[in-house]
């Protein structure tokens, strides 16, 4: 499998956006009055959003080739299932136990949780008790269309990509997905329509046209991205909302940056820092203990360092944050996500050679 070291550094990107995002509200609750983190980074709530696009992206790196194999078909979902649950488990006994410890630090804003259908990761109509695990509804649910679509020839793919799109997009001129059940607005969500677009980008950057792109097109492209586009989804705050203007902006402006920047690495004109690769590696276990971290922290916090009547207690407290949240992700990245995910790995080159070469017989 091809590592795209730029997807990467943008998962980076991606999860520093959401811990950047989640600091604002603790500084909030914690900081004794005083505020020094700026409004504006309201806007690092699309991490999540990138990390959609990113997503469908990479599905498209680890299934090449692979599509009308059963046994393929089986992998993949085992792999995806394994990437997501062992390590949320993980978070989701931890979460549990400080709710049974300390009931007032999870969720106390949000009502009561479904403990099962939090542990399964299964929609219903409450908040997750690990919060920011909402994401992986939608992530699983990718995964599952995914794996059928692999059941088909693989060059059918964009068909079903544009058939996929257009009930997104009919259905969501038309009705509210919030009227319907939990499972059906995650089936129905336009968030679907991020997925898509990473996936569509995907296939156009393996594709034969992507050679023919100039690479100063690229580089243009990327500056545009990044000045009137990145600006214009602020200015007009589109990530307050979760309709379709947000969907298809975001996927326009963060889907040229993701093309963009692999194209240029490719060609050898970019190199992704080694520090956001390294975050980008470990940001699954950032993503999900982050706001353990956070709140561990501004309870420290609150009792030995507020000061209401500076901000030098501010800035000292927001690098504390986000320290303790790299310095906790690196630790639980080495200490367990990587080993799991080894050795998930190294069991399914094993189970699903052995299924393909008995299914061949």
């Amino acid at each position: 499998m091809e590592r795209i070291y730029s997807l990467q550094g943008l998962r980076g990107v991606a999860v520093l956006g959401v811990v950047l995002f989640h600091m604002t509200a603790v500084e909030h609750k914690y900081s004794g009055g005083d505020i020094l983190l700026p409004p504006f980074l309201d806007f690092f709530q699309l991490g999540v959003d990138l990390f959609f696009i990113v997503s469908g992206f990479v599905m498209v790196i680890v299934s090449r080739g692979r599509f009308q194999s059963v046994a393929e078909s089986k992998r993949f979902l085992f792999n995806r299932v394994s990437r997501i649950y062992p390590t949320y488990w993980l978070y989701y006994g931890l979460t549990l136990a400080m709710l049974l410890v300390q009931p007032g630090m999870v969720n106390s804003t949000h009502g009561s949780s479904n403990l099962l259908m939090s542990f399964l990761l299964l929609p219903n109509d409450k908040v997750l008790l690990v919060m920011v695990a909402w994401s992986l509804l939608f992530e699983l649910w990718f995964y599952l269309v995914f794996t059928g679509l692999m059941c088909f020839r693989e060059r059918w793919l964009p068909a079903f990509l544009v058939g996929w799109a257009a009930v997104l997009l009919t259905f969501n001129s038309l009705q509210n997905w919030q009227d319907y059940s939990p499972a059906l607005q995650i089936m129905l969500h336009p968030y679907g329509l991020e997925f898509i677009a990473g996936v569509a980008l995907a296939l156009l950057f393996y594709s034969r046209h992507s050679a023919k792109i100039p690479t100063s097109l690229v580089g243009a492209a990327l500056v545009a991205a990044l000045l009137p586009g990145i600006g214009l989804i602020g200015y007009f705050r589109l990530f307050d909302g979760v309709g379709m203007l947000r969907m298809l902006a975001v996927s326009a402006v963060f889907g040229t940056l993701i093309l963009g920047m692999a194209l240029l690495e490719r060609r050898r004109h970019l190199r992704m820092p080694a520090v956001l690769v390294a975050v980008g590696d470990m940001s699954y276990t950032v993503y999900l203990s982050h706001l353990l971290v956070l709140g561990v922290i501004g309870r420290v916090w609150q009792m030995v360092g507020a000061r209401p009547d500076s901000l030098l207690d501010n800035v000292l407290f927001s690098a504390l944050m986000m320290t303790a949240v790299l310095c906790y992700g690196w630790v639980g990245y080495r200490c367990f996500e990587k080993p799991v995910l080894d050795r998930s790995n190294d069991f399914s080159r094993r189970r699903f050679r052995l299924d393909g070469i008995s299914g061949r017989a």
